[in-house]
C-alpha cells in the first residue's frame, strides 16, 4: 500500500516513531499529501507534547494556542542550525560595554543604558539616563558593567573612582527597567569575578574570596527576596574550590525554581594525583532558607568528566554549559574541548553531553550517592555512551587559531555546532573576514548503511580508537559548512559583498568576542583604540523580524524548507503605579521617580520592551531602536524553498 493512500490514523502512529527533523523531511516532500503533519492543530499540539514539551515554541505555541505555526518555526530553527544558515543578520548597534541574555540585548554608550528585545522584535529600546538616576551632584569619576539580564531585570556594578584604590566603592545596581524601579542597591564588600542570576523572585550574586596560601579562590554567595525587597540572611560557601573563569571552568544558572553551580575543575592538587577529573555540581531551592539545603554532587557515575592520560587539553578552548533538553527536560551539561589522543599529535575539537540527575538521588542519605563496587572501591573511568559524545574537526582538516575563532557553539538537541570564525588568511585585523562556520551529524539510513556495509565503522575513523568507530558506525557527519559562500573576485556580486559588510562592519575590525543561545548569536567586533564597538545580530529563528530589515536581494543555495513570515507579536501597555523601592545594605543615593510608572496588574501578560509609549520617570525613556536608523542588515525567509507559511 502506498504512503500516501495510509488512513490518518495509520499515518499518526508512523510519525511517533520519526524524530523532529524526519517529521519535517516527511512533510516537505510532497505539501499536498503530507501537509497534515505542519498544518493540523491537534497533531501539532501531539507532536510538541510528545517530541519537545519543553522548547520555547512550544511554551509560545501553550500561550497563543498556535501549535501548528509553532511547530514550524520549531522545524526551522533546527534546520538552520543543521545546514547553517541563519534567518536574520543585522547591525543592531555600537556600544561601549554590553551583554546579550535570555534574548534581549543590553548595552551601555554615551551614559545611556539601553534594552532592546530581539527575541520579540522589538523595534524599540528603554533607555536609562545614568546621570539622571544616579547622584551626580558630587563630581566624580565612575565605571559601569553590564552583568545580566532575565526577567525584565538588569544587573549592572557601578564602580565609584574605580582607579583610586583608597575611594573607590562599587555598588551592585539592578533596574527593572520595564516598570522604572529600582530593585536594589548594595555596597559591596568584595567585586571579585561578580556575577548575577535571578528570575521574577529572587535574585542572587556571587564573588570570591582572596586566594588562600595555596592560591585557591572560594566562592560566596548570596541572595535577595525580590518580592519582600529585603536580602536574605546568611550565605552560601562554596566549600571546595570549583574554578573562577565563568564559562570556561564553572557555570552558574536558574533552571526551574533551583540555583545551580556547576564546575569541569576541583583542586589542581586531586587531579595531579589520580589523573581522573570529575564534575561537581551544587543546588539549592529558590526560597529564603534556600542556603539550609544545598545539595552537593560529585565523584559520581554520572558526573565522571574524563581520564587526564588520554592525553594533553587546551584549556582556551574549553566552554561549559548546563541546559535543559528540549524533549524530556533533563538537565545536560555540555562541554567542548581540544584534545590531544595520546597517539596523535593532532587535535581534535570535541563535545560531550553528559547528564545530571539530581531527583534521581534525593533521599539516598548521602550527598553523594555512592557507584562504588562491592569491595568499596569507585570505578575511576566508564565507558563513553557514542551518543554523547560528538567528535568535531580536527586540526588536519581545519587550521583555526583560537585568535581566528572568537566565539563556539554547541546544540545538543540538534547535534549541531557552530563557530564564528575569521576566514582571512592575513593577521592583520584591517582585513577581517568573520563567516560562520559549523557542522552536524545524523544517524546512517538503513540504505546507507547497506550500501556502505563494513566501511561504515571505520568511514573517517582509521587509526582512531575504539569510541570513535562506535560513533562513525552510527552517525554520518556533514562538516566544514561556512555561511556566507566564499566571495569570487572575478564575479561581481554587489549583494554579497554588502553581506560581508554586516558581517565585518567598515571600521570596526579585530577585538571579537560574541554570546550566543539556542536561536540566536550576538558578537562584538572594533573598539581596538577605546571606541565603540559594532554589535552584530544573527537569529536562527524564523520568528525574528526586525522592522525595516529588507529581503536579501542576491541569490543564496540555501537549501531549507518553507517560509514563515509571522507578524511580530501584539504589543500590550502597561496599566499600574509604580512605588519607591527600599533597598538593604548600604546605599548608593538615587534621584527620586518624577512620575509614577505603569505596573502590570495580577495576572495579566507582561508587556514586551518597547511596549511602553510615554516616559515613565526622570531617568527612563522609550526610543527608537539604533537598528531602525542604520538598516544594515538583510532576512533570509525569501531564499527558502518548499512553500508552508
Amino acid at each position: 500500500m502506498f504512503l500516501l493512500r495510509l488512513p490518518y490514523e495509520l499515518m499518526v502512529y508512523i510519525v511517533t516513531d520519526l524524530n523532529l527533523d524526519d517529521i519535517g523531511n516527511l512533510a516537505y516532500t510532497c505539501r499536498a499529501s503530507f501537509q497534515l503533519l505542519l498544518e493540523n492543530e491537534e497533531l501539532a499540539k501531539w507532536l510538541f507534547q510528545t517530541k519537545a514539551p519543553y522548547c520555547l515554541e512550544a511554551r509560545d505555541a501553550g500561550t497563543s494556542k498556535n501549535y501548528a505555526s509553532g511547530f514550524r518555526r520549531l522545524l526551522k530553527r533546527r534546520e538552520a542550525l543543521l545546514s547553517v544558515s541563519p534567518y536574520l543578520v543585522a547591525i543592531v548597534g555600537f556600544a561601549d560595554k554590553w551583554i546579550y541574555e535570555n534574548g534581549v540585548l543590553c548595552y551601555y554608550r554615551e551614559r545611556e543604558l539601553r534594552i532592546l528585545d530581539l527575541y520579540r522584535s522589538a523595534d524599540s529600546e528603554i533607555v536609562v539616563d545614568l546621570q539622571a538616576l544616579l547622584d551626580t551632584s558630587t563630581p566624580h569619576k565612575y565605571k559601569l558593567t553590564l552583568l545580566y539580564y532575565s526577567h525584565n531585570i538588569v544587573s549592572c556594578l557601578y564602580s565609584r573612582n574605580p582607579r583610586d584604590r583608597f575611594n573607590r566603592k562599587h555598588f551592585l545596581l539592578a533596574l527593572n527597567a520595564l516598570r522604572g524601579e529600582v530593585v536594589t542597591v548594595l555596597e559591596l564588600e568584595s567585586d571579585s569575578k561578580l556575577f548575577v542570576r535571578n528570575n521574577d523572585h529572587f535574585l542572587y550574586y556571587g564573588t570570591t574570596t582572596e586566594p588562600d596560601q595555596e592560591g585557591d579562590e572560594y566562592w560566596v554567595i548570596k541572595g535577595f527576596d525580590i518580592a519582600a525587597r529585603a536580602w536574605i540572611r546568611g550565605r552560601l560557601d562554596v566549600p571546595y574550590a570549583i574554578g573562577t573563569d565563568v564559562g570556561s571552568t564553572v557555570c552558574f544558572e536558574i533552571i526551574d525554581g533551583y540555583f545551580y553551580g556547576l564546575s569541569n575543575l576541583r583542586s589542581l592538587a586531586v587531579e595531579e594525583v589520580d589523573w581522573v577529573s570529575y564534575y561537581s555540581c551544587f543546588r539549592f531551592p529558590l526560597s529564603k532558607d534556600g542556603f539550609s539545603s544545598v545539595q552537593h554532587l560529585d565523584r559520581t557515575r554520572a558526573l565522571w568528566r574524563r581520564d587526564h592520560t588520554k592525553g594533553p587539553l587546551e584549556d582556551r578552548w574549553t566552554f561549559l554549559r548546563l541546559l535543559k533538553d528540549e524533549a524530556i527536560g533533563r538537565l545536560k551539561i555540555v562541554e567542548s574541548r581540544m584534545e590531544w589522543s595520546k597517539t596523535s599529535i593532532i587535535s581534535r575539537h570535541t563535545y560531550y553531553t553528559s547528564v545530571i540527575e539530581f531527583d534521581a538521588w534525593v533521599g539516598t542519605g548521602s550527598d553523594n550517592p555512592t557507584t562504588a563496587s562491592p569491595q568499596g572501591v569507585t570505578p575511576r573511568t566508564w565507558p563513553r555512551d557514542p551518543h554523547m559524545v560528538h567528535p568535531g574537526d580536527d586540526t588536519s582538516t581545519l587550521d583555526v587559531t583560537l585568535t581566528k575563532c572568537p566565539l563556539r557553539s554547541y546544540y545538543p538537541d540538534c547535534q549541531a555546532f557552530i563557530d564564528l570564525v575569521d576566514d582571512s588568511s592575513s593577521f592583520d585585523s584591517r582585513d577581517q573576514k568573520l563567516r560562520i562556520r559549523g557542522g552536524s551529524r545524523r544517524p546512517w539510513t538503513p540504505g546507507e548503511l547497506a550500501q556502505l556495509g563494513d566501511r561504515a565503522s571505520t568511514e573517517g575513523a582509521q587509526g582512531h580508537d575504539t569510541l570513535l568507530q562506535q560513533i562513525y558506525s552510527i552517525y554520518r557527519s556533514d562538516s566544514g559548512l561556512f555561511w556566507p559562500p566564499k566571495q569570487d573576485p572575478s564575479i561581481d556580486d554587489p549583494a554579497l559583498a554588502d553581506l560581508y559588510a554586516i558581517l565585518n562592519p567598515p571600521g570596526y575590525t579585530g577585538n571579537t568576542h560574541g554570546s550566543w543561545d539556542e536561536r540566536s548569536m550576538v558578537y562584538v567586533t572594533g573598539g581596538m583604540d577605546g571606541g565603540l564597538r559594532a554589535m552584530v545580530f544573527v537569529s536562527w529563528d524564523p520568528a525574528i523580524r526586525l522592522a525595516g530589515i529588507a529581503p536579501f536581494p542576491g541569490k543564496l543555495t540555501i537549501r531549507r524548507p518553507g517560509i514563515w513570515a509571522p507578524s511580530n507579536s501584539p504589543k500590550g501597555s502597561a496599566n499600574a503605579k509604580g512605588k519607591s523601592v527600599e533597598t538593604a545594605g548600604r546605599h548608593l543615593t538615587l534621584v527620586p521617580d518624577a512620575t509614577s510608572c505603569p505596573r502590570t496588574s495580577p495576572g495579566s501578560t507582561a508587556p514586551l520592551l518597547g511596549a511602553i509609549s510615554s516616559p515613565c520617570t526622570s531617568w527612563r525613556t522609550i526610543k527608537p531602536a539604533t537598528y531602525r536608523k542604520k538598516l544594515r542588515g538583510y532576512h533570509f525567509a525569501c531564499t527558502a524553498i518548499g512553500g508552508f507559511s
